[in-house]
């Protein structure tokens, strides 16, 4: 199998390692500092005409995303952000799975009018399921209600996690309907800038890591939600295995993060005077092997994405998360031990790109990830989707 970028990922891969180099890392401690979202780096994607890789290239996108005639090139996108800000990587991911599940589920006419402005206007799009206790209840265990009322629902409830959403023109947010068993009555919904009852709570995210990628809380007071805002038909996303989709762009952010550990140390280690120790090269070149290893599985899965074997692409994208989170904690271990307390200052490079990928591999469950793949093998019942 053939591993070398055509020439459209390789423009994607240099403008965005440009970026990276030029905007993004230089912004990127003052960002942390203020648990403020990369708004001008968001920009900058846009200005490059890349933040609308995964919506499909019928409608004038990059055809990105799991289910796109390129599932690459957006992976692309939040590899080479992650590199240099995670947070910034953990955003557009955000927004690029948004914007493709508008462009595959959504009526011709929504992709139209919330699509278009993100093409030709920079408009920004969310999704969010997660709750508080949401974990425990499990992935379709809501609390958030949407009540059919004439020409839409009411809804109310409590979101976390809600990356993006000051800044979006759309929160899709997901909800159960009242008194519809689970997870038949699980509905995404897209709720519009400034609608009435929809709150973001201030002062809602203060993280240890991922500062910049602002996720504050949302409150949903009886919100209107009309009917062509109904982001597709009841119960599809837990049918479809929706949350399958987005796999591959957190093992990527994971690969990228590891990768921006590499150049750090690469830089690093001649300054404090030990790139010619024995037990520094021995780490860094398994620093090395291991973020390789991971990338190659997760173009792999990529190529099972673009040849449409679905079951295929779901089962192996969990076996490349499972690797590309592996290698990031040992890729943090490892990192700290040859560069020593002396690049631990709390605004350092290192230290705030370890916070950042700690705090984002805890969204994953590595023990869930790998009996899933050991179910699958033993003939048992599996649920690709389940992350945590």
């Amino acid at each position: 199998m053939d591993f070398e970028y055509e020439q459209a990922h390789q423009r994607v891969y240099d403008i965005v390692g440009e970026l990276g180099r030029s905007r993004f890392a230089p912004r990127a401690q003052g960002y942390d500092e203020r648990a403020e979202l990369p708004r001008e780096n968001l920009r900058d994607l846009f200005d490059a005409g890349l933040l609308g890789l995964s919506i499909s290239k019928s409608l004038g996108g990059g055809g990105g995303g799991a289910l796109g005639e390129d599932p690459l090139i957006s992976l692309l996108v939040v590899e080479q952000a992650a590199r240099y800000c995670l947070s910034t990587a953990q955003s557009v991911h955000i927004h690029y799975n948004a914007a493709h599940m508008v462009d595959q589920i959504g009526t011709d006419e929504q992709r139209e009018r919330i699509l278009r402005p993100v093409l030709e206007q920079g408009e920004l799009l969310n999704a969010t399921g997660s709750e508080p206790g949401r974990t425990a209840r499990g992935l379709y265990g809501l609390q958030t209600v949407a009540t059919p009322v004439p020409g839409g629902y009411r809804v109310s409830g409590l979101k976390n996690y809600a990356t993006l959403a000051d800044d979006v023109s759309y929160n899709i947010l997901y909800a159960v309907i009242k008194d519809v068993p689970q997870p038949e009555g699980h509905i995404g919904l897209m709720v519009p800038r400034g609608a009435p009852g929809l709150v973001v709570r201030p002062h809602s995210w203060n993280p240890m890591g991922m500062r910049a990628a602002h996720s504050p809380e949302v409150e949903l007071h009886d919100v209107f939600v009309a009917a062509d805002n109904v982001l597709g038909a009841p119960g599809i996303f837990p049918r479809d295995h929706w949350q399958t989709k987005s796999h591959l762009s957190f093992a990527i952010q994971y690969v990228g993060a590891s990768e921006g550990i590499f150049d750090i140390l690469v830089d690093y280690l001649p300054k404090r005077g030990t790139a010619a120790d024995g037990y520094a090269q021995l780490r860094l070149g398994e620093i090395r092997i291991a973020i390789d290893s991971a990338r190659w599985l997760v173009y792999r899965a990529v190529a099972l994405w673009r040849r449409k074997a679905f079951e295929r692409a779901e089962l192996f994208s969990m076996n490349a998360k499972y690797q590309a989170m592996s290698v990031a904690v040992s890729v943090m271990d490892k990192a700290a031990q040859i560069a020593g307390s002396s690049a631990f200052a709390a605004d350092s490079p290192l230290s705030r790109a370890i916070r950042d990928l700690r705090v984002q591999t805890l969204h994953e469950n590595l023990d869930k990830t790998a009996a899933t793949v050991g179910k699958f093998h033993l003939g048992q019942a599996y649920d690709t989707s389940a992350r945590l």
